[in-house]
């Protein structure tokens, strides 16, 4: 289940009084952040998510904490975690955009597919509250047309509820299959951020210096191709492939 979905169903049988706990910790995080206390900031934001909860919101004040700290890996991580979670906002963008820009390894994606970026891109198109909001109104609108068929008493209402029914399935079908597609990371795989200053990436999982290839520096972006014991093999944007230890990088 992906954290999206968890965090709704755990938000769905929390009680208020631990919702506003959780705002409270949130509040106390901002106005510490606000203050150039970003320490303190951190440590608020950290917190709330480790209680289980965790938005694009919380995730991009995180990135801005750490980045004021100096934490160029980390602020990346909760960037790319917050455009997870909102793809289209533009600040998340451009704080990427300034912070990959700062990075030691300049990296030259490779070409996208035409299909695969389409595709890509109409899964992220809308963030995923949004995608949620827009499936349970299709699903209303759906379930809607179907009562009023069933009981409509009239021809009119019968042809309504027809209508409602022929508009809400297919946008059910289509922005349900977006929704399942991103929240179960069908035909995606795990990526992560480099978090150390600078680490070796080898030929095999093993700590031999003569199995270096090439060296990989913090807030490098990775896509996790395999895992093996404590060790990664991952892929740059440019295609270059390595093994690294899991603890040099956090999933986003």
């Amino acid at each position: 289940m992906s954290i999206g979905i968890r965090r709704l169903a755990l938000l769905l049988l929390l009680s208020p009084a631990v919702l506003h706990a959780q705002d409270e910790i949130v509040d106390r995080g901002n106005l510490a952040y606000q203050e150039g206390e970003y320490t303190a900031a951190i440590e608020a934001y950290e917190a709330v998510i480790e209680g289980g909860f965790s938005s694009a919101g919380l995730q991009y004040n995180l990135g801005n904490a750490y980045f004021k700290s100096g934490n160029l890996g980390r602020s990346i991580l909760h960037w790319e975690r917050a455009l997870a979670l909102s793809p289209g906002d533009p600040d998340t963008r451009a704080n990427l955009e300034l912070a990959r820009s700062l990075t030691a390894d300049a990296i030259e994606p490779m070409p996208t597919f035409w299909l695969f970026a389409l595709t890509k891109g109409w899964v992220n198109l809308l963030s995923t509250t949004l995608l949620l909001i827009v499936v349970g109104l299709a699903w209303f609108t759906v379930t809607t047309g179907i009562v009023v068929r069933v009981l409509g008493r009239t021809d009119r209402m019968i042809a309504l509820g027809r209508l409602s029914t022929m508009i809400g399935l297919p946008l059910l079908i289509l922005f349900g299959a977006t929704l399942l597609v991103r929240e179960l990371g069908v035909g995606s795989a795990d990526r992560g951020v480099v978090l150390v200053e600078m680490v070796p990436a080898r030929s095999a999982p093993a700590e031999d210096d003569d199995l270096t290839l090439f060296e990989v520096h913090e807030g490098t972006r990775v896509r996790i191709d395999q895992r093996t014991g404590s060790w990664v093999e991952v892929v740059l944007d440019d295609g270059k492939v390595g093994w690294i230890p899991a603890e040099a990088m956090g999933i986003i």
